[in-house]
């Protein structure tokens, strides 16, 4: 079924800027965070079937509902699924111990002339309105596809995992969402998980594994404890952690170095994070603490198996010669997705059309990270991640900062002339790999 250029033009005319603009702020300021989707679920369902959409919602956990709607295909042609997820931040109470302003994860969106900012906005949120104004803009025009192109809007795609007395469906993550829908029978010939590249495509994701180290000491009172030269001896797991927190940090530099790999998309380069640690009772700092946990980001490049990264791991603590304990309590393969050929060859002739230009280059952090590509690569979907850049901001003034996700100071924001861009290339992308 050929799709004409008159059909073509007529899809993308009806692509709006004030209207991707609107719902990515609108959907920028529902407070849904990481575990608690279900504001975000609902309004999503509701806007959904307000233009014409059968939604439904698939329960992964309670009050975590993935939201999937499906725009049906006349018969015999290939299928597509654009995918994005819903959460961005955990509350504040929960980041109290991991922002140094934890009001700053509230959602807050707004655009300011053509820049559009909010975390939630750059994380996932502005990419999700580009592709349900595409989706729209193809139902609203009548033009008909041969296949399916099947929206999905996903919980869990934020690197959580339960742990230690954090358990249960609340603390799902890392794919969860997009996991539970392909194990349900949401599934197509091909998947674009649309997020922020920078306008360039990759196939390749890094993995990832999380691990908690506990030292164990002796809960000796201040004025009776004891401090010796033998670290294996001292009373305080804390201290002892404080050393293993320094072997990690130069295993850590060693491990980036060493598993940095270029692949035809980029570079990818996996890092190591001491993300955590718990020992001791605030309230009573009177005693050495009889035990102390860390809790380790380590990301897993695709070359590398994750219990051969667990077991190198396992040799730098050994060194030690301190009594430890190590539990990998979360991990996920880094994975070079099989057969996404056509679909980047689809992206970029589609980019070019509605750009007239090339595609960009992806950023090498966002190779390093986990995104949803290797939940479609993994059982056999060909998928890609390829989405706008987020735009920094020089001089940003405090509210600016405070809607950013960039660390060195700078505000990131999307342009607008990029969303809609991207919800172009999405439309025409359809168009093409649908027929």
């Amino acid at each position: 079924m050929a799709i004409s250029s008159a059909e073509i033009k007529k899809v993308l005319d009806l692509i709006k800027g004030d209207e991707i603009v609107d719902l990515a702020v609108t959907m920028g300021n529902v407070d849904s965070p990481a575990g608690h989707e279900e504001k975000m679920g609902n309004f999503l369902f509701d806007w959904l079937k307000h233009h014409g959409f059968e939604p439904k919602k698939f329960q992964v956990a309670p009050g975590r509902d993935n939201v999937v709607a499906v725009l049906k295909g006349t018969g015999n042609g290939r299928s597509l699924i654009l995918n994005a997820h819903m959460e961005t931040e955990m509350t504040p109470d929960e980041n109290r111990w991991a922002m140094v302003n934890p009001e700053e994860a509230v959602p807050r969106a707004w655009a300011d002339g053509n820049r559009i900012f909010g975390r939630c906005v750059l994380n996932d949120r502005g990419c999700m309105a580009a592709f349900m104004i595409a989706c729209k803009a193809i139902k609203e025009s009548g033009v008909k596809l041969a296949g399916d192109v099947i929206q999905t809007m996903v919980i869990g795609e934020i690197g959580m995992s339960p742990v230690d007395e954090f358990q249960g469906g609340r603390y799902w993550g890392k794919g969860a969402g997009t996991s539970n829908l392909v194990a349900h029978g949401v599934w197509a010939d091909y998947a674009v998980v649309c997020e922020t590249t920078d306008f360039g495509v990759t196939w390749v994701e890094a993995g990832a594994a999380y691990f908690k180290i506990t030292a164990k000491g002796r809960a000796e009172y201040t004025p009776r404890s004891t401090r010796t030269s033998n670290l294996k001896d001292h009373p305080n797991a804390i201290v002892k952690i404080a050393r293993v927190i320094q072997a990690i940090e130069e295993w850590g530099a060693k491990y980036e170095i060493e598993n940095t790999r270029e692949y035809p998309p980029g570079k990818l380069v996996p890092k190591v994070t001491v993300a955590a640690v718990r020992g001791g009772v605030p309230y009573r700092p009177n005693r050495t603490s009889g035990i102390c946990s860390i809790y380790v980001d380590v990301r897993i490049p695709p070359h590398r198996e994750i219990l051969d990264v667990k077991r190198e791991l396992e040799s730098v603590l050994s060194r030690l010669d301190l009594d430890l304990d190590l539990e990998m309590f979360m991990s996920r393969k880094g994975l070079v997705g099989k057969n996404s050929e056509p679909l980047v060859e689809a992206i970029t002739k589609c980019f070019k059309e509605v750009t007239g230009q090339g595609l960009g280059t992806i950023p090498t952090e966002e190779m390093s990270m986990w995104r949803d590509i290797n939940v479609f690569n993994a059982v056999g979907i060909p998928s890609v991640t390829f989405g706008p850049p987020r735009r920094i901001l020089e001089n940003p003034g405090e509210e600016e900062r405070r809607g950013s996700t960039d660390p060195g100071g700078k505000a990131k924001y999307f342009d607008r002339e990029d969303l809609v861009n991207a919800a172009k290339v999405y439309a025409r992308l359809a168009l093409d790999m649908c027929n």
